[in-house]
């Protein structure tokens, strides 16, 4: 029996996949394993505490920014893009209900009764919870009227089996069936695991395509959030590929909803006549590559050399003392470096990454990026009304969250996103992760939820969004 390396059920297929993406961003970073010391050689106090030293610095420092100069970070996403064209908007929160729908977790009852509510009847559901195997249904509109539309809505991370298919994250060349747009490579690199669990689905909705879906006239949408947005692209490409009448007009189209990063360079471009992804605000997940992690230790190295000229270092107990009573001072103390010093570094930090490096893989498609205002938070903060948190405890939180992710803050108020541009993977704000205390929550339902209804107001009442003007910089010293 011919042993199958795509089964990740596999324990053992599992591990060597996950360690091979490991090995690929310790390369890029340049980390090394540390190997024993002999006695008397033990390594340094330097080299033990110098990332720890410069993350937690550069967690003090952009706070300080948000507080400071909240428009320094405002710009960086500002000029990531371009003005988001009202037509692109429509549908989209619609289009949001339905992707979150594929948890099959809804307030109101099970997705048949649900769906039902939106105009559309169920055809196939499928609740897999196997490494390697997605969760999905197909729906059908009831009116007519105007066409025929078939939802492919596609499951997200919510248990184990599905963080099997996230942590074969190495980014991998397959051939397909064909180019997936006219003229294009039939080769394509993307996320491992991905696209195993998006070929199989393919394989298993490929029939009810060709025999009912394609003959019946129907236009296909496929949406997902988080693993489901990164798999609803991966499944466009392959049936792209698979079936060319497909790539014809508006036949196949995706909406992916933070999505990791799952294409290489030229194809996560070359999606964007069918695929419109949708970021919200500094979401952890869709930077979830060794570019922005790149970047993001670029910046950190920055960081570090400042701490050194500053004696604030950890290399005795005279710079380990300084060092921990400047973190202390949290976001009222004297600032590391001044806000523009922090955006020129992470210029530099990004004109150093390769954005063609095999291994960099990006999100696809035409890309809504979303954010909330720093200014905004800056100004309820000089008006006394912030609920920013002291600053030790707030890292102590982000740290604990990140170790287990089933901690919330439903009982905190997380800013909204509340402006939009249209970009690409490519654009700044996504080539690096955003330091903030609520990179895991602009991940979840409920704030791309919040974010997309903001942006849908703000179109009807344009003066909504003109509240910024007149914040006064406070000293960045």
């Amino acid at each position: 029996e011919i042993e199958d390396l795509d089964d990740i059920t596999d324990l053992s297929n599992f591990s060597t996949k996950v360690q091979a993406a490991i090995n690929a961003a310790k390369l890029k970073l340049e980390i090394q394993e540390e190997q024993p010391k002999p006695p008397g050689n033990e390594i340094d106090a330097k080299d033990d505490f110098s990332i720890r030293a410069s993350f937690l610095a550069l967690i003090q420092l952009l706070w300080q920014v948000k507080y400071r100069r909240g428009s320094a970070r405002d710009q960086i996403y500002r000029s990531s893009g371009t003005s988001v064209p009202s037509e692109m908007l429509e549908g989209i929160d619609e289009m949001f209900e339905l992707a979150d729908l594929a948890y099959d977790e809804h307030k109101d009852g099970d997705i048949k009764k649900v769906l039902n509510g939106m105009g559309y009847n169920l055809i196939k559901h499928d609740t897999t919870a196997i490494p390697g195997y997605l969760g999905h249904y197909v729906a059908i509109n009831n009116d007519h009227s105007k066409e025929k539309i078939a939802i492919i809505g596609v499951k997200g991370t919510s248990n184990i089996e599905d963080m099997f298919t996230d942590g074969c994250a190495s980014a991998v060349s397959y051939k397909l069936d064909g180019p997936f747009y006219p003229g294009g490579s039939s080769t394509l690199r993307c996320h491992e695991g991905v696209f195993i669990s998006s070929e199989r689905l393919k394989d298993d909705i490929l029939p009810l395509i060709n025999n009912l879906l394609i003959p019946s006239g129907y236009k296909i949408v496929i949406l997902g959030h988080s693993l489901g947005a990164g798999c609803s692209t991966l499944l466009s490409i392959l049936l792209r590929a698979s079936v060319p009448a497909l790539q014809d007009g508006d036949k196949l189209k995706v909406w992916a909803f933070a999505p990791p990063p799952v294409l290489d360079l030229d194809s996560a471009l070359a999606c964007s006549s069918f695929v419109t992804t949708v970021v919200n605000n500094c979401d952890i997940v869709t930077r979830l590559n060794v570019s922005p992690l790149e970047a993001t230790v670029r910046l950190m190295l920055a960081v570090d050399k400042r701490l050194d000229e500053e004696n604030l270092n950890m290399t005795d107990f005279k710079s380990t003392v300084a060092f921990l009573n400047k973190i202390r001072e949290g976001t009222e103390g004297k600032m590391l470096m001044s806000a523009d010093d922090v955006v020129s570094e992470l210029e530099s930090a990004l004109e150093r990454v390769d954005m063609q490096d095999p291994d960099h893989l990006y999100v696809p498609g035409k890309v809504v990026l979303m954010y909330d205002l720093w200014e905004q938070e800056q100004r309820k903060q000089q008006a006394g009304k912030s609920s920013q948190k002291d600053f030790i405890n707030t890292v102590k939180d982000l740290i604990q969250r990140l170790e287990d992710t089933h901690m919330n803050s439903e009982n905190e108020a997380i800013p909204a996103a509340k402006e939009a541009v249209l970009c690409d993977g490519t654009c700044k704000a996504l080539r690096f992760i955003e330091l903030d205390g609520q990179l895991l929550d602009d991940h979840m339902s409920p704030q791309y939820r919040s974010g997309i209804a903001n942006i849908l107001a703000s179109r009807e009442d344009p003066l909504e969004e003109n509240t910024t003007a007149g914040i006064t910089e406070q000293s960045e010293t």
